[in-house]
């Protein structure tokens, strides 16, 4: 299997720039200079810098239920838990209040990974001493036990979006490190590692042209164009990035796989994988054109090892379908200058 694998750390932190604008604030500008061994560093840099910077800025606060025994009437009482507790006899009684607070769960997200850091083998002990010395910033922090599952339950809005980089890198790192001291097998790590990357690469791909192009671009979902309307147990049509110019749309679907051309067997010619040919096909016939709008799509894969890479154009039912693939091992100079050559190939120059 011809894995998508040796991607420069260097680039792992340009595509990281592009996808949070939060790097590029004068804090984070010596990474860019720095060498890094592997991606554990380069994460782990990035939270040396990233969390004082969010303890300078004062830590996130939120309102959170609180219930407690008290003697002070505040809140509301819960006259269940004062009676099973037969606090009355104390001259007490339990009562629910929200407190404005810290112990919020992304405060708790970063000091569980600060304690499980600053206790970590696989860094440096210069750096778990750094992570250690920021722990009593979150004194009024509850201690969690760290687990994946904890970053589903994480909501922004407007107040606390800031921390959307530091809790993904927090992630990226914890990840990383817990499948190094896994006993899992190298080919199910690197699937692992495939999986990870392949979110920050679509992540990537959208900031990139929202920076450095002026197309109009998104990433809507397309409606599906039933004729009655009934849309029941339909997947939902979740694009990666759209492009616009004038009256032309580019729909491009983002792929990061270990193999981006499929085989029926060993040695057997290269075709393209009929299920993601069938899924931009899909949307392009889904979308709501406009009067004189065209409609094409892309599929833009990561370039593997393998000799054979998609490089095609195809014309079904009067679309356009591009199938091209990005080497990202190369000098991100040219990793830009491919990405603006395959826009423009649709829409010109």
């Amino acid at each position: 299997m011809e894995r998508n694998n040796k991607i420069p750390i260097r680039n792992i932190y340009y595509m990281l720039s592009y996808a949070y604008q939060t790097l590029n604030i004068s804090e984070y500008k010596q990474i860019g200079t720095e060498r890094f061994e592997n991606v554990k560093e380069l994460y782990a840099k990035i939270l040396s810098i990233g969390i004082p910077v969010l303890i300078r800025g004062g830590l996130s606060k939120d309102y959170i239920s609180v219930e407690e025994t008290s003697n002070v009437m505040k809140g509301k009482i819960n006259i269940n838990s004062t009676i099973k507790q037969n606090s009355l006899v104390h001259k007490k009684m339990a009562v629910i209040y929200d407190e404005f607070s810290e112990n919020i769960m992304l405060n708790q997200i970063i000091k569980a990974t600060l304690v499980y850091l600053s206790r970590s083998n696989n860094l440096s002990k210069k750096m778990r001493r750094l992570f250690y010395s920021l722990l009593p910033y979150f004194s009024e922090v509850s201690d969690v036990e760290l687990d994946l599952k904890l970053w589903k339950n994480v909501k922004y809005n407007r107040q606390n979006v800031r921390y959307q980089f530091i809790i993904d890198v927090c992630r990226y790192l914890y990840e990383q490190l817990l499948f190094d001291e896994s006993s899992t097998s190298q080919m199910m790590k690197e699937v692992q590692e495939e999986q990870r990357l392949s979110s920050l690469y679509e992540k990537f791909i959208y900031a990139f042209f929202k920076r450095e192009t002026k197309y109009i671009v998104a990433h809507p979902q397309i409606q599906w164009g039933v004729d009655d309307g009934f849309t029941d147990a339909l997947p939902i049509m979740q694009t990666d990035l759209v492009l616009q110019k004038d009256k032309k749309t580019l729909i491009v679907d983002a792929k990061f796989y270990s193999e981006n051309m499929a085989r029926r067997f060993e040695g057997g010619a290269a075709k393209q994988k009929s299920g993601n040919l069938y899924q931009i096909f899909t949307y392009i016939n889904n979308w709501k054109k406009e009067r004189d709008e065209t409609v094409a799509g892309m599929l833009l894969y990561a370039k593997t090892n393998a000799l054979n890479q998609p490089n095609h154009i195809y014309h079904i039912k009067g679309n356009q379908i591009f199938v091209v693939s990005l080497d990202l091992r190369q000098d991100f100079s040219g990793i830009k200058k491919n990405l603006l050559e395959y826009a423009n190939k649709y829409f010109g120059s």
